[in-house]
This record gives C-alpha cells, structure tokens and sequence, in this order.
C-alpha cells in the first residue's frame, strides 16, 4: 500500500501559528510515500507568504518526505491585474524555489505514477481551467506509465461540483474532456482541494463521470479562511485495488483521526466499491458534529 499525505489551502499569511507546528509534527511522524500540496499556498500572492510556504515546505522535505506541489487561483496577483492576466503564475515561479520549476509536476516510480496540473488562471476570479494541453499531456504521460502503477491525478480545482460546506462548489472549466481523459487514463485518484471542506466520492456516482476514480478532497491545514469544518487533511493509503482516505482534523489540541472512507474492488470491476467499515467513518462524523466545530 502507498501512502499520501494530502493537504491542500494553507494559505500562509492567515495561518495559525499553532496548527502549523501541529501540523508539521504531524507530518514528521508519520511515514508517506507522497506529500501532496494541492494549492493555495498564500493568501495574497506575496513575497513574504511565498518564504513561509518555502520554508515549510523545506521542512517537510528535510524530514524525508517527497513532495508534489501545485499552485491555486490565491496564488495568482489579487491587485496587479495586469500581471494577473499576463502572467499569472510568474510570482509563484519567482518565489517558490524549486517547487515553482514546474507547474505540472509528473513522477513515475516504485508503483505509483502522479501527475499535478496548474489550474490556476487570471482571467477567472477564484475558479479553475484545465486546458486542451493538460489535457493530451495527461493522456500522454499516462499512457507512458506503467499498467499496475497507482495512478493519481492533483490539480487545485475540482473537477466536479463538490461540497463547499452544505453548498456546491464550482466544477473545473474545460470539464467534461478533462473528466473524460480522466476515465480514458484510468485514474485511480483525483486529488484537490479550493472547497475548504474534506469528502470522498466515487467519479461514477458524479454528474459527467464514469470513470473508475475517486473524487477526493482536502480540507484547509491550518488557515483561518473560510473554516467551514475544523482544519484537516488526508491521510491515503492504497493501492489499485484498496483505499483508505483517514481524514486527520483538529480536536483543539491536536491532530487525530476524525474519519476513514474505506474502498475497494477487484481486477473484474473497474469501478471502486465501498465497504462495510465506512459506516464507521459515518458514526465519527455525526460525533464530529455535535462537537460543534471546535476551532
């Protein structure tokens, strides 16, 4: 089994202090093949914020981890408009170092295939595009990769509308040839974030999809943006034919295990089943709720 950690929307520049070093013991403890950062490095696309996310990055490097980083639509100018629809990305290339090399990350390597696309853009407010060029290089890559590699795809946007607290999130634009290569690719994994608001659902059960992935989504690590449920990530472990998503929040002390969604399937059916020990994820979840969201 691999294992990912999956966070997404830290937001440096309205971090909390706290949930940041808890979060950093969290990760340095814990053995994962994969750290994946799903966007929203900052808040406001600034130099300083781009040295804090650096540095925690650099952190989490140091501690033995491999990292996949991929920018979101804070990352883009919030006041320079013309840089934000000229050059949208070139403060994020700038300013974050060796992560900032490349915006479509792709690695191949013990079983596991990833590839991170940019959805970030200028010329939207705070939604996501995958273009017709992410798109063949998605096909490409993947068609490259090996038959039995765990394939994982991360992007900030989701690629469905997905909750955003009791809401709907936005889809990505370009949508329904991106959720289509998805299939075609066989994507086991569809990793985001934007929503501030952690789910699991299975691609076939979405409107548009048919695929064989499951749609997941982190919560926001340790911000103080949009905190529709307390801060959290994922904790992945899986394989082609087994997935456990552990969702880790904050109790108000600490990080523990909130929740897991348990799926599997077998080498006959594409599409992944979930089993009987997601009704334990259910319970926790009516408990989470009537802790009334401690922060």
């Amino acid at each position: 089994m691999h294992r990912i950690l999956h966070l997404s929307d830290v937001h440096f520049g309205i971090h909390e202090e706290h949930l940041v070093a808890a979060c950093e013991q969290f990760i340095g403890d814990t053995h994962a093949d994969y750290v994946i950062v799903a966007g929203d490095l900052t808040q406001w696309n600034d130099p300083g914020e781009y040295e804090l996310a650096r540095a925690w990055l650099q952190k989490i490097e140091d501690r033995g981890h491999k990292l996949i980083v991929v920018p979101g639509n804070h990352d883009v100018p919030s006041f320079d408009l013309v840089k934000r629809f000229t050059r949208p990305t070139a403060d994020y290339v700038k300013h974050m170092g060796k992560w900032g090399d490349d915006l479509n990350p792709w690695v191949e390597q013990d079983g596991i295939a990833i590839l991170g696309l940019n959805t970030a853009r200028g010329l939207v407010i705070k939604n996501g595009k995958i273009s017709d060029d992410q798109i063949a290089m998605m096909r490409e890559k993947f068609e490259a990769a090996s038959l039995d590699a765990l394939r994982i795809l991360t992007c900030h946007h989701p690629l469905w509308k997905l909750p955003r607290g009791e809401k709907l999130g936005d889809a990505v634009q370009n949508q329904v040839a991106a959720v289509n290569a998805t299939d075609d690719c066989g994507i086991d994994l569809i990793l985001t974030g934007h929503n501030h608001t952690s789910s699991v659902h299975r691609s076939l059960d979405l409107p548009k999809g048919d695929g064989s992935a499951l749609a997941i989504q982190a919560g926001t690590a340790f911000s103080t943006r949009i905190k529709i449920e307390p801060a959290s990530f994922n904790l992945i472990e899986a394989n082609r034919f087994n997935c456990v998503v552990t969702v880790i929040g904050w109790d108000g002390d600490e990080f523990v295990e909130r929740r897991q969604h348990h799926y599997a399937r077998n080498a006959d059916d594409a599409h992944w089943q979930p089993t009987s020990a997601n009704a334990m994820g259910l319970v926790a979840e009516v408990a989470r709720a009537g802790e009334g969201k401690k922060a």
